[in-house]
């Protein structure tokens, strides 16, 4: 299966993300990776159609302590479409609309992808059905007012939509504009998504790890957000995605879910309930 993984915070953290571990994905998934974040309103994506270990970017990514994004993006690969593995065929994608900077990736199928996800304006460069459905609700978003996603009534648009095109395949995918990050869950519910809220009390570097998984991570003091991703990366703390379920992350806070009835208000702001995790700290 191919693997997603999602950061989205309220301050800009250093990802040491040791996805050194996040390669253990990789040995099933050996058909490409790739890592995407904003410096700053601009989008930086490093990609290559080899798998993580057999790649010298990847040793130079883990080690680099100046990568610090509040949204990242990562994908490894198991190409179930196109031929050969290539450049254009691997995850994520990339567009711009409206002068935002979109980033995308997907794990699933979609049957007669051509067929089904007729293009517009956008269209993709390499073969996949996952660069397909990107194009396609690009060109969908763009018909739409340039705000739409900024507010509820677009993510309730966006869940609609998803959720039709989920009636050709199998759905799991991350969208990014740069401000938030959206996740949507296949409606069958097939493999997996999760996510982990948590919170950073201090410098040092912190971090959450079981046999397979390690993420570490590097920020500013009292920062806190979310974690998303395939499979749970460590053994407690995760709360799995409903089936067809859409949430939309921005600032660290978890801004909306489309069927995620334990969401409670708090001061304003969207909470799930219970204990955020506080992340263990050790000296770098």
């Amino acid at each position: 299966m191919c693997a997603l993984m999602g950061l989205a915070f309220a301050k800009p953290i250093s990802a040491d993300f040791s996805i050194r571990e996040f390669a253990v994905f990789s040995e099933d998934n050996a058909d490409g990776w790739g890592l995407a974040w904003y410096p700053d309103r601009a989008l930086t994506i490093i990609k290559e159609p080899v798998q993580w270990r057999a790649s010298p970017h990847t040793h130079f990514l883990q080690n680099y302590p100046r990568l610090r994004s509040r949204v990242y993006i990562a994908h490894v690969r198991h190409r179930t479409t196109g031929g050969e593995p290539t450049h254009a065929d691997t995850h994520p994608f990339a567009r711009e609309l409206y002068g935002r900077e979109y980033c995308f990736c997907h794990n699933g199928t979609i049957e007669k992808h051509r067929e089904v996800l007729p293009l517009e304006r956008f269209h993709p460069v390499g073969g996949t059905d996952s660069e397909r459905l990107f194009c396609h609700l690009l060109d969908k978003l763009a018909r739409q007012p340039k705000d739409l996603l900024d507010n509820r009534a677009g993510w309730i648009w966006l869940h609609a939509k998803l959720r039709s095109l989920n009636g050709f395949g199998k759905i799991n995918c991350l969208l990014s504009d740069g401000d938030k990050l959206v996740c949507y869950h296949d409606a069958g519910g097939w493999k997996g998504l999760a996510y982990r809220q948590v919170y950073i009390r201090g410098p040092g570097t912190h971090h959450f790890e079981d046999p397979q998984i390690r993420l570490e991570l590097e920020g500013e003091p009292l920062n806190h957000g979310y974690v998303i991703a395939s499979k749970p990366l460590s053994r407690t703390g995760w709360t799995p995605f409903k089936a067809g379920e859409l949430i939309v992350l921005e600032g660290g806070k978890l801004r909306f879910s489309s069927q995620r009835t334990t969401l409670v208000a708090v001061n304003g702001e969207v909470k799930t309930k219970g204990t955020p995790t506080r992340l263990s700290t050790a000296p770098r």
